[in-house]
């Protein structure tokens, strides 16, 4: 069985969206995971790094923070796991949009969470005082 396993540090900045979009694509194709989900598995992979980026670390200067991915793929399942150390936020609270409604409102983004959730099979968030958030999305083969 076909079994891809990569850590990778990034900083706190939004020119490195690219290198993760790298990441997913490597570990679908090494992973042997089905190449028909790169596209949503990218989309779902970036809304998370770019919310810590912009949220998370709204108040930390551009690059001074990390921020870590831990990606494991197998032909059945992709699972990245994201760890930061910025501010504390936990997807499950927010309920689920109205698509509709969002977007007759005129509000753009927002859809993070939303798209996370829609994409992967699971989303989970683990918080430990004085330690880090950690952000698991999973998406089976199905």
């Amino acid at each position: 069985m076909m079994h891809f396993h990569h850590d990778m540090s990034i900083s706190n900045d939004l020119a490195y969206l690219a290198q993760v979009r790298d990441l997913v694509s490597r570990s679908i194709r090494e992973g042997g995971f089905p190449q028909h989900f790169l596209n949503r598995l990218q989309i779902a992979v970036d809304e998370a790094v770019t919310n810590i980026i912009e949220h998370g670390y709204a108040d930390e200067a551009r690059g001074s923070s990390t921020i870590e991915l831990h990606v494991d793929v197998t032909s059945e399942r992709f699972r990245i796991e994201i760890s930061d150390h910025g501010r504390t936020f936990d997807p499950n609270q927010i309920s689920d949009i109205d698509i509709q409604q969002h977007v007759m409102s005129g509000r753009s983004g927002g859809l993070g969470v939303f798209l996370m959730r829609k994409i992967m099979d699971q989303v989970d968030y683990h918080y430990q005082t004085g330690g880090n958030n950690q952000l698991v999305l999973i998406k089976l083969r199905g």
